[in-house]
């Protein structure tokens, strides 16, 4: 692992927070269970079963030659090297030599017979955090050839689709490797990767795509015009590559990183306009945006993309390390906590294309999607397009990786309190912080830290905007935190110095669509678990398709003036509520939210769980009344 963390240098926009290097932050308790059940179940394991990875391109086979390789080992790599799994390492050390060998004199690299810049831009991701966990030097001077390859050949060969709505995630490499070796053409490329793709500053300021795509651009109206005019820049492609639901999520970055490059007020604030109007006109209670393919509405049976909450997962953790904002970790964990666990299974063998907030069957009915097929909420090992099979396994990982951020000019900074270990240099002293604790199911966290020799240094701890009350205790001193701030505890840390940070939580309801309610506590959304009868069809368990009907009725609303009661674990909730018969369901899905309906039968006691852990539940009820 490398020894530094690599800060922004000029004439790029001084940053506070940087990421850690890869295997600086451990898993450790819940979090280390479920990156090793990952090990041991498909992301272990795709790719000696799934035919895209087996046989990929990117480790030398005649197989998939664009973007199934790379994603893959964008998760591979980070899970290898936090368990320290050798088989895994071994694996993913496959790609690395492929990809290191397969370079050119002039730059070019990966399959020879695929040129496209995109999956290219994934593979840099991937040998970016290769180099911050291993130190290889061979990794700096590919990087480098490589875009300078690359600078010399857009103008001939320009960003074509996919890459004109990702090129951030390009930047955000070329900026990165600036940072390390100050090259100025690395600040060129950048100019030129941003003159060729979506104006995402511009877009996100204006935001034309408020409204659901099934009644702004229906489908049928939409396919036509791509399939007559093939252009990236065509009408119709620009409105597919806009509304495309992972390309939002990977947009995201895009403004900060201009930002970084060029300041600029516009550009900074870009994020915060695109965030409020995609969850106004899109959001959901998982803390996400639909998107089923494509940009879908506020109703809760709509789909989200599993591959669009991991790329909004890291582009929150790219946009952290660029902004001093606390506020986004709480966006950062909503999601984490939330929309990453729900699509995947318990055993980690299969996942879900689309979740849904308001999910009642799996694979068994007529979903509203606009334009996935039916099955895309099953469970299953390929449920629809298989970029989710792929990349699904970038998100605990980076999570992981992402929990501690180093602080300019020494320190650390805590972005959420899962359990964790941090092994880290600050100046010349060795340090090992320890985070136990049951966040976020729990008010108090275990801050360990533990140093060869006292040192001074500060320690930033993220006070989230939703809670009320929030200190540090170190012996008999307290340090009180403010919402929506990072609380700064500098001093003097001996051999071992343990901090408890109280961060006070209280169970909240949140309106939605059609002022429908969501059950919150903290990061945590809570749902109404239905019980889930499966079916197992095709390939063996672990393998089968996975579909779902549920053993219990969904039709509630709550009545969040009784209040609600938070059990002593953290782990349910009661609510009260009452049967509303009219609130039917169609063909597996529910119909439209019914607005304030009026009780009619006796109160009931409805015990909720986090929404992670309910297959089949609701999680927006209809706000009832007396």
């Amino acid at each position: 692992m490398i020894d530094q963390a690599i800060f922004n240098r000029a004439p790029l926009a001084p940053n506070t927070y940087s990421e850690l290097p890869l295997g600086a932050v451990k898993p450790l308790g819940w979090l280390y269970e479920k990156e090793k059940a990952l090990a041991e179940g498909i992301t272990g394991h795709l790719y000696e079963i799934w035919p895209s990875v087996r046989d990929t391109a990117w480790m030398g086979g005649n197989g998939e030659n664009w973007e199934r390789g790379p994603y893959y080992f964008d998760g591979l790599i980070p899970l290898a090297w936090e368990l320290n799994d050798e088989r895994l390492k071994s694996v993913a050390m496959r790609f690395v030599e492929w990809t290191l060998a397969s370079q050119q004199e002039n730059g070019y690299f990966g399959p020879h017979d695929n040129p496209d810049w995109w999956p290219r831009m994934v593979a840099m991701k991937c040998m970016k955090q290769y180099f911050e966990a291993t130190g290889d030097k061979r990794v700096l001077p590919f990087m480098a050839k490589y875009f300078e390859y690359e600078y010399k050949m857009l103008d001939g060969q320009p960003l074509g689709m996919w890459a004109i709505a990702r090129a951030g995630d390009n930047i955000e490499t070329v900026q990165w490797l600036y940072n390390i070796t100050g090259a100025k053409v690395l600040l060129k490329l950048c100019d030129k990767l941003l003159a060729q793709s979506i104006d995402w500053t511009g877009y996100y300021h204006t935001f034309p795509d408020s409204r659901d795509q099934k009644k702004a651009f229906p489908w049928k109206l939409l396919q036509p015009m791509m399939e007559e005019n093939p252009d990236p820049w065509s009408a119709g492609w620009q409105q597919h590559q806009r509304t495309h639901v992972v390309n939002q999520a990977m947009a995201l970055k895009t403004p900060v990183l201009d930002h970084t490059l060029h300041g600029g007020i516009k550009q900074a604030q870009a994020f915060y306009a695109g965030w409020e109007k995609l969850m106004k006109h899109h959001g959901v209670a998982s803390g996400m945006f639909t998107g089923d393919e494509h940009l879908s509405g506020t109703n809760p049976t709509q789909g989200t993309e599993t591959c669009a909450v991991v790329e909004t997962l890291y582009s929150l953790e790219t946009i952290m390390g660029q902004l001093d904002d606390a506020k986004l970790g709480d966006i950062w964990e909503r999601i984490a906590y939330n929309a990453l666990p729900a699509p995947i299974s318990p055993d980690t063998w299969a996942h879900q294309y689309d979740q849904q907030v308001n999910q009642i069957s799996v694979g068994t009915g007529k979903y509203n999607w606009y334009n996935n097929s039916n099955g895309a909420n099953t469970f299953g090992l390929e449920p629809h397009y298989g970029c989710c099979t792929a990349n699904l396994h970038q998100g605990y990982p980076k999570f992981v990786s992402h929990l501690w951020y180093a602080v300019k000019n020494g320190g650390l900074c805590a972005m959420t309190y899962a359990p964790c270990e941090v092994k880290w240099k600050v100046g010349d002293t060795r340090v090992q912080v320890t985070v136990s604790g049951n966040y976020p199911y729990a008010e108090d966290i275990s801050i360990k830290v533990r140093c060869e020799k006292t040192a001074k240094f500060p320690i930033h701890l993220r006070i989230p905007a939703w809670t009320e009350d929030a200190y540090a205790k170190i012996g008999e001193e307290t340090f009180v935190g403010e919402a929506g701030k990072f609380l700064v505890i500098d001093r003097e840390w001996g051999e071992e110095t343990e901090t408890n940070l109280h961060i006070s939580r209280a169970v909240k309801a949140e309106k939605y669509y059609h002022q429908s309610v969501a059950v919150t506590c903290g990061p945590v959304l809570y749902a109404l678990p239905l019980g889930e009868k499966w079916e197992y069809r095709g390939a063996e368990m672990p393998l089968s398709d996975r579909y779902a009907t549920a053993e219990k009725p969904f039709n509630y609303a709550l009545l969040p003036e009784e209040g609600f009661t938070l059990s002593e674990d953290g782990r349910s909730v009661t609510a009260t509520g009452f049967p509303v018969p009219e609130w039917k369901e169609k063909d597996g899905v529910t119909e439209p939210i019914p607005v304030l309906p009026k009780q009619k039968e006796e109160s009931v006691q409805l015990s909720l769980v986090p929404y992670a852990e309910a297959v089949l539940r609701i999680a927006q009820f209809p706000q009832g009344r007396k």
